[in-house]
């Protein structure tokens, strides 16, 4: 059994995660922290109310912000990574929780995500300070395309001339742990493009660590005639019975990863899957 070979420290991660996703306590926490952020009439109101109605009523609800909460209550992560930052929900609710962490943003700063304002790295360290006054770890943007920055940060491609133009991108990554405690993958929503991202990341969550990947649909952005693009895509692989599905793609993983444990959640605002690495 996978209890019998699992990490001590592993197996103590999870049940503290177990013990704390979807507390109505944390979820407030969470929804007190997303009225604290610049406004967003698109989307928060309906996320802060959603959240606020399961505490009142004492449900164990959770989605992707309330989840990082959890999980960084639970584990006061080391380190975190974050593909896909926009304007910080989710980072706010892991700098707030764990205040020593040291935080890695990568996103491409697409204008108009999701019809809302995407102003970039300068306006989320700004939000961070004000609703994480606390947080004492560094704090790390890395933009541009994942998929061919995580490549070049995490150095599982060989690295050229053409990686040697981006020394800061590669003296992040030198300096940066080889395994991550928490990450969250949320940021190209193809599958392929996902798939990428999976990848890259996948091998560098600890022993005890959380993988976090939202929106779990039976869909994706291919649907909509959108691509991945990467400068590493003639070296990339993908499973040969890719679908344009993200729930396909999470069923996929779970079917791939030996000696990890699996939450998930079908029921919240946008369904949620968490792989928390036991070995």
């Amino acid at each position: 059994m996978l209890t019998s070979i699992a990490s001590p420290v592993a197996l103590r991660h999870l049940d503290a995660i177990r013990a704390v996703i979807g507390s109505p306590a944390l979820n407030r926490a969470t929804a007190a922290t997303l009225e604290q952020l610049a406004p967003d009439d698109v989307n928060k109101p309906q996320l802060i109310s959603w959240l606020r109605d399961g505490a009142t009523l004492n449900e164990h609800r959770f989605e992707i912000r309330s989840a990082l909460r959890a999980i960084a209550h639970a584990i006061q992560p080391r380190s975190y990574l974050e593909i896909g930052t926009r304007r910080g929900w989710s980072l706010a609710q892991v700098l707030a929780e764990s205040p020593d962490v040291q935080a890695y943003s990568f996103d491409w700063w697409t204008e108009n995500y999701g019809g809302v304002d995407n102003p970039g790295p300068g306006f989320v360290r700004d939000e961070m300070r004000r609703v994480a006054p606390n947080h004492r770890g560094a704090l790390h943007f890395l933009s541009g395309n994942s998929h061919d920055t995580l490549p070049v940060f995490f150095q599982d491609v060989p690295i050229g001339a053409a990686e040697m133009e981006k020394e800061a991108l590669l003296r992040a990554g030198e300096a940066a742990p080889r395994m991550f405690d928490l990450i969250t993958v949320d940021g190209d929503h193809t599958a392929l493009g996902t798939w990428w991202d999976l990848a890259d990341v996948v091998p560098h969550v600890a022993i005890g660590g959380a993988l976090v990947f939202d929106d779990l649909l039976d869909s994706s952005d291919e649907l909509h005639g959108d691509s991945p693009s990467s400068r590493y895509a003639h070296i990339r692989t993908h499973p040969d019975e890719l679908r344009p599905s993200l729930i396909w793609l999470w069923e996929h993983l779970k079917s791939v990863l030996d000696g990890w444990e699996f939450i998930e959640s079908f029921d919240s605002i946008v369904p949620i899957g968490i792989a928390v690495r036991m070995r």
